[in-house]
């Protein structure tokens, strides 16, 4: 990970775990269903890596993004904007990654993935997201 903008995400607590944590692991997920199905494999693992690249850790309230992106407590149905949006700023995408980064969060998004790849990014995400509950839960008791 040469971008200090994803190594950054190693630092922001997700699930558990890291967002970098949670990402490479959706992304490499992800990778190896749409190479078994022959899809595009690059813009899989790229849109899967940027899914939550949301830069700020959704639990620790702030008053600019509240302002902003509402109250943290919609992080759910608003994270995919905000990703998406650092993710134009920083990286040059394509309209399947655009469309991976903005839909994973489907149904909580009203409009559904265009692509097959954005939808199996939205599949790994939640079949990653269910497997790291544990991790999720043990983090909560050992505080």
């Amino acid at each position: 990970m040469g971008n200090p903008e994803i190594r950054r995400l190693s630092l922001i607590s997700h699930h558990g775990n890291s967002i970098l944590n949670h990402s490479l692991k959706v992304s490499y997920l992800a990778w190896r269903l749409a190479g078994r199905l022959g899809l595009d494999v690059r813009s899989t693992a790229r849109g899967a890596l940027l899914h939550d690249f949301f830069l700020y850790d959704w639990k620790i309230s702030s008053r600019k993004r509240r302002r902003r992106w509402e109250l943290h407590k919609m992080h759910g149905f608003t994270h995919a904007r905000q990703a998406l949006e650092n993710a134009e700023l920083r990286f040059s995408l394509n309209r399947k990654e655009r469309d991976m980064i903005l839909r994973h969060m489907f149904p909580l998004t009203p409009v559904p993935p265009l692509y097959p790849e954005s939808w199996i990014v939205t599949a790994c995400d939640k079949v990653v997201a269910v497997s790291e509950i544990p991790h999720y839960f043990r983090h909560i008791f050992q505080r």
